[in-house]
């Protein structure tokens, strides 16, 4: 299944075959479209979620260069939407993509890349040269969509950005962030090469020929950062590893980025399946 881009004067249009249909990209502009986004909202974070974006801020933003964007099908249903805010951050035009949403029904189709992809195209047009968003460091597919496909480089880490919420996405744990930073220009994103031999590696589970990496002993050229393959697993099986998991990784993260070191991309080891952030020190984030 391939994605392809077709430009329109206003705003850029995305288009993809998604089994065997048709999925059209457009600005949400209508009450019938701001009403189905907001309940595409509900559906994805939980009808108990207080923190809804409403029909009223989701029609004013595009008048100050915000955007708020959904996929459809060739029936007209909502499948997904894309909603930012444009200001500045330092120094620079700035869009922040503040919400993505995909309906349960339409998951591992691609949606999520080409509302990205949509959201960029039309923030380059509007002359606004970066876009940030926040993901959970622990999810190991939207860090590997993040960096290794979109090409993004992390700007920081937060702990517990969004404090406690209802929603079930934030799995009732510390809500800790990796901020992400994207320049709307495309630029190439190059195959993501580790150099030979076993690396150290930072993990809350250590295995018996990992090379463990203890905060403090040593600072390598190029380490691993280990992260579940399948959060959603471990949380289902046991909230007391999910936990070792979120401060392990905001410990290592952290330690990391005070050192110099820059995230290079995801990496899964093809045998054992897990997964890993790939750090390295001395090399400018893209």
């Amino acid at each position: 299944m391939a994605d392809s881009l077709r430009t329109d004067p206003s705003p850029a249009v995305l288009t993809a075959d998604v089994t065997g249909a048709d999925v059209h990209i457009r600005p949400l502009r209508s009450t019938e479209d701001l009403h189905a986004c907001v309940e595409l909202q509900r559906d994805v974070w939980g009808r108990g979620q207080s923190e809804i974006v409403p029909t009223t801020l989701l029609h004013v933003v595009e008048y100050v260069g915000g955007l708020v964007a959904g996929a459809f099908d060739a029936h007209g249903t909502l499948l997904g939407f894309v909603f930012g805010i444009t200001g500045i951050r330092d120094g620079v035009l700035s869009h922040w993509s503040h919400q993505l949403g995909v309906r349960d029904s339409a998951r591992n189709l691609g949606l999520g890349r080409m509302l990205k992809e949509y959201q960029r195209a039309t923030m380059a047009a509007l002359g606004v040269e970066r876009i940030y968003w926040s993901f959970d460091p622990l999810m190991a597919k939207n860090a590997y969509l993040n960096l290794n496909k979109l090409g993004g480089a992390i700007a920081e880490y937060v702990p517990d950005m969004y404090g406690t919420t209802e929603s079930p996405l934030h799995l009732g744990m510390a809500t800790d962030r990796l901020v992400v930073r994207l320049h709307t220009v495309p630029r190439e994103v190059p195959p993501l090469v580790l150099p030979t031999g076993d690396l150290p590696v930072l993990t809350a589970f250590a295995r018996p020929d990992d090379d463990v990496l203890s905060i403090g002993d040593r600072q390598p050229d190029v380490a691993l950062i280990e992260i579940p393959t399948d959060m959603l697993e471990v949380l289902e099986r046991s909230r007391a590893d999910a936990k070792i998991w979120r401060m392990s990784v905001r410990e290592h993260f952290r330690w990391a980025m005070a050192h110099g070191y820059t995230v290079l991309g995801v990496y899964r080891h093809p045998v054992s399946e897990r997964a890993f952030y790939v750090i390295s020190k001395g090399l400018e984030t893209r």
